[in-house]
């Protein structure tokens, strides 16, 4: 027992759990290769990947979203919000929601050790309720300010973190600053180039690309630089999308409609 670390009695509204946090020595395997993968999280889709060699993957946040839907309506029809029923369905709430996040930090990294990826970049959120001006807190609309301080995206990361670990996978976090307005392309910066929700189209180099892949490419060419004359920007605008299956508990790649 001299690796127990932390013990904790939890009430989990029918009965009292213990629960151990253990210090356990395990197997780090060698890194799957030298690559570089850059990862944006958001509140539209959760995370966008920009892998090196030109790949792009999207996993949108379609399932939490419904479920925030689901139990809101459900706790609120409860008598109080603290009454055991609407404390039940928080905790469901929240025991699917750490399920998806471990899911999909499993999915990242195992497509990261099928594509040969040796750092994980990820953007780090910890400045992302402030404005980037003047310090302010950001607005982003009645349900996105209540979904971006609902969404743990430190938890996420935290588990992103040990996964790739243990694959030999390095995770390093860099600064989001001016990722969404950069062109990966050209480096043109400007917010107006972000036309819409889901498209950026840079007016400079003509570069079409989907605004939360745009991000993630950013985000890994900081610690990856790639020469400009070396990419192709077609797989910016045409990401793979991978959606969570709720029955098998999965990720499965979203079947594309051809014309």
């Amino acid at each position: 027992m001299e690796n127990v670390q932390q013990v904790r009695a939890v009430w989990t509204g029918d009965e009292w759990e213990l629960h151990f946090v253990c210090k356990v020595e395990i197997e780090v395997s060698e890194s799957p290769g030298e690559k570089t993968v850059g990862v944006d999280l958001g509140i539209n889709n959760f995370a966008a990947l920009a892998y090196e060699g030109g790949h792009s993957e999207l996993y949108p946040l379609n399932c939490l979203k419904q479920d925030d839907y689901y139990f809101s309506k459900r706790i609120a029809q409860c008598d109080n919000s603290d009454s055991e029923q609407a404390t039940r369905l928080n905790q469901k709430q929240s025991t699917r929601r750490t399920h998806y996040f471990h899911t999909l930090s499993k999915q990242i990294v195992q497509r990261c050790v099928e594509e040969g990826v040796g750092t994980i970049v990820v953007g780090d959120l910890s400045g992302i309720r402030e404005d980037e001006e003047n310090g302010e807190s950001k607005n982003w609309g009645k349900h996105g300010n209540l979904d971006l301080h609902s969404w743990a995206f430190d938890r996420f990361t935290d588990l992103l973190e040990y996964k790739a670990e243990m694959e030999g996978i390095t995770v390093e976090q860099v600064s989001e600053r001016d990722t969404s307005k950069s062109c990966s392309c050209c480096g043109r910066e400007r917010k107006a180039n972000r036309v819409e929700r889901g498209l950026y189209v840079c007016d400079e180099c003509k570069t079409v690309a989907n605004a939360d892949v745009n991000g993630a490419e950013n985000i890994r060419q900081k610690v990856s630089p790639s020469p400009a004359e070396d990419r192709s920007n077609g797989w910016l605008a045409q990401p793979s999308t991978f959606l969570f299956d709720k029955e098998t508990g999965a990720f499965a790649p979203q079947e594309q409609v051809t014309s």
